[in-house]
């Protein structure tokens, strides 16, 4: 797992009115395209772009979105750096600084999540895994080498003292397959997929990446561009970033963005009303500020993302924040 971690280098109605904050325009033959990789399709976080899209606020901008859906985790990471797409969304940092070490000419241009609540990890009912501290030896998911979810599990792996087998697993979808077919023992989610089947006695959750206490104010997803396409685009990708931050913000106020979720996860409103609000709190989402990055490079050398410990201002080119905090 360690060599494996080790090569990665690799329709707008309501807009008028609920985003009169937003003073972009531009001319329809002026519209630029920017192609974004988002991880996980359906989920609340990857959806806030989708959600900018759907509304109308990037084309407003003048941006044409252009959505990549992704595994996550490596496969993102040589998208980007393929020039395959300009921006990725919700990538895991641990991941991101192992590339940057080893040269990738990556940039963190915002956070995208702080702290873990929303991942969790279950199994079968029938399983007899009671608790995360009985997958010692078992297999145990996450997406895909260098994600979050990576992150996540090799923490919760050092915080219950227990090691269990770590298994890339791909999608939420493909994971629950695997599961019910008892090809995998521990699958991993985030809701709202998996609530239901939770609910109705299917599955048991047995761990939640916010019982991690290191992990609980480090940003661990980012969104990130390469060196050239920053320089080459810029002021497009500032703008991007931008819009997407006031979509985070209407998407807490404006119910619109609800019936947008519920319908992309296939999920009634309420659940996805319950999925915003227990698993996605706003300030997790912030998108100013990267916290942690000591407590990342400390992860990383504890999981062998890097070599030798490290400071923060070693891993500076790393970070270039396109639209920080307004003081």
């Amino acid at each position: 797992m360690h060599k494996l971690m080790g090569s990665i280098v690799a329709s707008a109605v309501v807009a008028a009115v609920t985003f009169s904050a937003v003073t972009f325009s531009a001319p329809a033959s002026a519209q630029t395209t920017l192609k974004v990789a988002l991880p996980q399709k359906g989920n609340w976080d990857t959806g806030i772009t989708e959600f900018g899209v759907r509304a109308g606020f990037f084309k407003q901008a003048g941006l044409d979105i252009d959505i990549l859906y992704t595994q996550g985790g490596a496969q993102t990471v040589q998208a980007v750096l393929a020039g395959s797409v300009d921006i990725a969304m919700q990538g895991g940092l641990l991941g991101l600084v192992g590339a940057f070490t080893k040269n990738a000419p990556l940039r963190v241009i915002a956070p995208a999540m702080t702290g873990t609540p929303d991942v969790f990890w279950y199994v079968r009912a029938d399983s007899g895994i009671k608790s995360f501290n009985d997958v010692a030896g078992k297999t145990v998911s996450f997406s895909a080498p260098g994600s979050s979810t990576n992150l996540i599990l090799l923490a919760l792996f050092d915080h219950y003292k227990v090691k269990g087998r770590a298994t890339p697993t791909g999608g939420i979808p493909g994971t629950f397959t695997q599961v019910m077919s008892r090809q995998i023992d521990v699958g991993w989610s985030v809701p709202p997929f998996g609530l239901r089947e939770q609910a109705s006695g299917e599955t048991v959750i047995i761990a939640r990446g916010s019982e991690v206490p290191s992990l609980q104010d480090v940003s661990v997803r980012v969104n990130f561009t390469t060196a050239s396409t920053l320089a080459s685009k810029r002021a497009a990708l500032v703008t991007f970033q931008q819009v997407y931050n006031k979509t985070l913000d209407w998407a807490y106020t404006d119910p619109k963005a609800i019936e947008f979720f519920a319908e992309a996860a296939g999920v009634t409103r309420e659940v996805a009303q319950q999925t915003r609000d227990q698993f996605y709190p706003k300030a997790s989402m912030q998108p100013f500020e990267v916290r942690g990055v000591q407590a990342t490079l400390d992860q990383a050398l504890d999981f062998k993302f890097i070599t030798k410990p490290m400071k923060p201002d070693e891993i500076k080119g790393l970070f270039d924040i396109l639209v920080p905090a307004a003081k």
